[in-house]
């Protein structure tokens, strides 16, 4: 290993202590922190990219981004997924421009170099008449994506070629997943909706892995209109006391590689005779689920590095690090192909009155993470770690095969930690053999 790299792990090892909670400012707004993050984080990890049913026909394509790097996803002649880098391997230009569509070939629009939907180098103009020797295609066709995978709908890809299956990767975090994935047969809304914050990509993952502690203050503006979740079900006005808060009972699951959530469970409050929650009378979805997974209101889940999934709103958010104080944010909405019209059209009311870029409560978190980005630029507070100790050292793992290992608390900063544990972890290891070798695990997992 390079003394480069050496250096690397001293440094990132030190940035997060997980014994006391603490996590240096840092690593929000270094400009050469946030490189190290797109190559050791974003190089490696598995990436959300779309939702089958956004690729339904064979041609059908998504202009997406992995990390910062643009990329074409797209549905073959041969009706497998494909993943291409979106730059023409002539002069580098950004070969599709559209956000979706439908083609047999990507043409770029400098000088006509065309590709199949495989990334093949199948055309160039001149090619005989002007170069003095014959461009080998099979060489010069676009940068593949070294893995792509799909779990239940959800399309993930990797550039590591090194990377564990994507199942693996998620593991035990595909419990957590099935609960929004089995219920009903859902497809995703049509439409890219896109938006931006002044935000570094780590604040809105650890908020959404399992801060219930912001609730009451960050949200109670939304509470007093009486906003529902995005289920449309749950009555807000018990969240205007941080006391009624803390009386809400749930769970803390972590799991392997940095994923992990928080989940409350059903009150006699969960209006079920509501049309947003019909399926929790189906007998064939309660049976997937199971009894524990079925006693469950919602979970805000966070897929490291930078998947949201909402449960409540079935909403799937990937949070891309543009650079170290910007973000881009791509929701997809998903909705039961089989429900009524009407149901339908009233979950993406619901939903994006929730969250997204008109959704109340992305307002207030928005302004959070903003505001947050500036506070740890200032150089007179830049060497104060921030606190994250919250639940440290309590917390016992429950193992009694309801479910995988999980810990019955609500309000904590666990989730938190565990990511910038991973983040560490990541930044800290040369190649996937050492990590999987030496990635954290949470107790009680073998």
């Amino acid at each position: 290993m390079s003394d480069l790299f050496d250096n690397a792990i001293n440094k990132y090892s030190k940035m997060i202590d997980t014994e006391n909670g603490l996590v240096d400012r840092k690593i929000f707004t270094d400009p050469e922190i946030y490189i190290d993050e797109l190559n050791l984080i974003f190089g490696r990890c598995w990436l959300y990219l779309a939702h089958e049913s956004e690729l339904p026909n064979k041609g059908d394509y998504l202009s997406v981004l992995m990390g910062a790097t643009p990329v074409i996803v797209c549905r073959g002649a041969d009706d497998k997924i494909y993943a291409h880098i979106n730059s023409c391997t002539h002069r580098g230009n950004t070969l599709c421009r559209a956000d979706r569509g439908n083609t047999k070939v990507f043409r770029c629009p400098y000088h006509a170099w065309t590709f199949d939907l495989t990334g093949k180098l199948v055309a160039l103009p001149g090619e005989k008449q002007v170069y003095d020797c014959k461009i080998d295609k099979s060489k010069w066709g676009l940068i593949q994506v070294a893995q792509v995978s799909t779990y239940k709908g959800l399309i993930f890809a990797t550039f590591d070629s090194e990377a564990p299956s994507l199942e693996d990767y998620l593991g035990d975090m595909r419990w957590g997943l099935d609960l929004l994935l089995e219920q009903g047969e859902l497809v995703a809304v049509p439409g890219t909706m896109r938006w931006t914050m002044n935000t570094n990509w780590k604040f809105p993952s650890d908020n959404t892995g399992g801060d219930l502690y912001h609730l009451f203050s960050t949200h109670r503006s939304a509470f007093l209109v009486d906003h529902s979740d995005g289920d449309g079900v749950t009555a807000a006005s018990e969240h205007l006391k941080f006391s009624d808060l803390c009386a809400i009972k749930g769970f803390t699951m972590l799991t392997a590689y940095g994923h992990g959530y928080n989940a409350d469970y059903s009150s006699k409050k969960l209006d079920t005779d509501s049309v947003l929650s019909q399926w929790r009378k189906n007998p064939e979805v309660q049976k997937k689920l199971g009894s524990f997974r079925s006693s469950i209101h919602r979970a805000n889940q966070n897929i490291f590095p930078n998947l949201f999934v909402a449960t409540g709103s079935r909403e799937l958010i990937i949070r891309n690090p543009i650079s170290p104080t910007k973000t881009e944010f791509r929701k997809t909405l998903l909705i039961d192909s089989k429900a009524d019209s009407e149901v339908q059209r009233m979950q993406v009311r619901n939903s994006n009155r929730h969250f997204g870029p008109s959704g109340l409560f992305e307002q207030d978190d928005g302004e959070n993470w903003e505001q947050c980005t500036i506070g740890v630029s200032d150089i007179q507070a830049i060497n104060q770690p921030l606190h994250y100790g919250m639940g440290v050292g309590n917390g016992k793992f429950i193992v009694d095969g309801g479910s995988p290992p999980r810990i019955e608390s609500l309000i904590n900063e666990h989730y938190q930690l565990w990511m910038y544990r991973a983040w560490s972890e990541f930044m800290s290891v040369s190649s996937w053999e050492q990590l999987k070798e030496s990635h954290s695990k949470p107790q009680g997992v073998v």
